[in-house]
């Protein structure tokens, strides 16, 4: 008996043993790297430092010297920031958790500055009720870096009943590059097929930081019947040390039902048209042709002669 208890205290102290062993292994952040609190942190003043930087007109003296204040206020070498972003680049979910973090921050942050909802998110806050409707159903932040997989990001959107003839489709997003050096650049592609198989694409170059829009409308005799699209970061001419990224945050694709005025009424449109011309004749106002006679019994060949401008034929008494 004495050994079956022995046994049992050896197996449920190898139990107790194995956990603490795998919970060692779980991946961490190796300690020469930033922290993720701490990089959260620091990337928050880093975002309102380049929003500051690039307030009157972007230079790289300019971006440096912030970006310097930034390093100095955390007590961070720039060499350490760089170092640990790119490792943070090359694991995209944890700087993806960051990101999430930080939108919020950011977000609260302008609101108790006293920015208004549309400043926030243009449609941001807008479900789907009414004739303007957010269909967005993708993250509301993205990163990419010039390097695969995570270098774009695609979406696609089927139509459903509740698109109409005439909707109209507003992109929208906020875009903020990180870059060691070299040129900033991505694209965003979206494409619309049409109930009749016809495709409008719109493609724009994302070169700065800034509110970017993009509409497409087809007029309001088509119903949309798909929606595809991407982001992509190039690559361009540069070392595989270099680090560039670019977030993307408040990303908004918003359906709009656009009401088209409707056509006036037969009675005020004839107001409005060009005269009614008679065959070979001068043009006629409707409104200034002469009253008929009541009873058209009563007209006699020479009133209707009269009407047309003939002269009456002589009588043969005179």
């Amino acid at each position: 008996m004495r050994n079956k208890h022995l046994i049992r205290s050896y197996t449920a102290l190898c139990w107790f043993l194995l956990a603490v062993f795998a919970v060692s292994c779980k991946p961490s952040i190796p300690s020469e790297y930033i922290q993720p609190s701490e990089m959260e942190d620091i990337l928050y003043d880093y975002h309102l430092a380049m929003a500051m930087a690039n307030r009157d007109g972007y230079t790289d003296v300019r971006q440096k010297a912030f970006k310097l204040a930034v390093m100095k206020k955390h007590d961070v070498s720039e060499e350490k920031f760089d170092k640990s972003l790119q490792y943070y680049m090359r694991h995209t979910e944890k700087l993806h958790d960051i990101y999430i973090d930080l939108s919020k921050r950011l977000e609260n942050e302008a609101r108790s500055q006293g920015a208004s909802e549309t400043e926030l998110a243009q449609y941001g806050d807008i479900a789907s009720k009414g004739d303007t409707t957010d269909i967005w159903r993708g993250s509301r932040s993205l990163i990419l870096s010039p390097y695969a997989p995570v270098d774009r990001e695609t979406f696609e959107i089927k139509a459903d009943s509740s698109f109409h003839k005439g909707d109209r489709l507003l992109l929208s997003f906020d875009s903020q590059f990180i870059i060691q050096d070299g040129m900033r650049d991505a694209v965003i592609v979206m494409a619309v097929t049409y109930s009749n198989d016809s495709t409008i694409t719109q493609y724009q170059h994302i070169t700065s930081d800034s509110h970017q829009t993009m509409t497409i409308d087809a007029g309001d005799s088509l119903r949309i019947k798909n929606i595809r699209g991407y982001f992509l970061m190039l690559k361009g001419q540069q070392s595989t040390t270099t680090f560039k990224m670019l977030t993307l945050s408040n990303i908004h694709l918003v359906r709009m039902h656009i009401r088209r005025q409707a056509s006036v009424q037969a009675s005020d449109s004839l107001k409005n048209s060009d005269p009614i011309r008679t065959i070979g004749g001068d043009p006629v106002n409707p409104q200034a042709v002469p009253d008929q006679p009541a009873d058209p019994q009563t007209r006699t060949p020479a009133d209707a002669m009269r009407e047309r401008g003939i002269p009456d034929s002589p009588r043969n008494d005179e």
